[in-house]
């Protein structure tokens, strides 16, 4: 913000209210002369607005993913000279529907065309799973499809991780 100096506040009293008659002392700023009527003169330089925080939306951020397994997919499809995919919660929640499936019925996979999908278990850390589904060709496949533009993945309830491309 930028301090108003004496002269700027005296220029700013001149511009704002040019009937005033300002004196000067010898060692003082500008003032309004004290005839009584008018004892002293207050300037009120408005802030820049700031925006209020409850009149404005909120950005919509994208949603997180919430394994950090984007930074692991998209290293291992970089690797491969392909273009990185992004989070899709949408598909996050349908891998988290295929996993409450499998925990349910047994290991499957419940896939509609147009995707791809891996599934896995036992594994305990996102960087497991993938380095797991890297040393399986068919798996591997599927990470590094060159269509793939969006991916969502889950993990739980039980031991189970499912991962959907499309």
């Amino acid at each position: 913000m930028i301090k108003p100096t004496r002269s700027i506040t005296a220029a700013l009293i001149l511009t704002l209210a040019p009937s005033f008659a300002l004196s000067r002392d010898a060692t003082g700023p500008a003032r309004p002369p004290r005839d009584g009527a008018l004892d002293h003169a207050v300037l009120h330089v408005p802030s820049p607005a700031s925006p209020d925080p409850e009149s404005e939306p909120e950005p919509e951020l994208p949603p997180a993913d919430p394994y950090g397994f984007a930074a692991i997919l998209n290293s291992y499809r970089a690797s491969a000279g392909l273009p990185p995919v992004a989070y899709d919660p949408n598909l996050s929640a349908w891998a988290s529907q295929n996993n409450a499936a499998q925990c349910s019925q047994g290991l499957g996979h419940h896939i509609l065309s147009n995707f791809f999908q891996n599934c896995g278990y036992n594994q305990s850390t996102v960087l497991d799973i993938a380095r797991s589904w890297m040393t399986s060709p068919a798996h591997a496949q599927n990470m590094l499809t060159p269509s793939a533009t969006r991916f969502g993945i889950a993990h739980g309830p039980g031991p189970y991780w499912t991962m959907n491309l499309r």
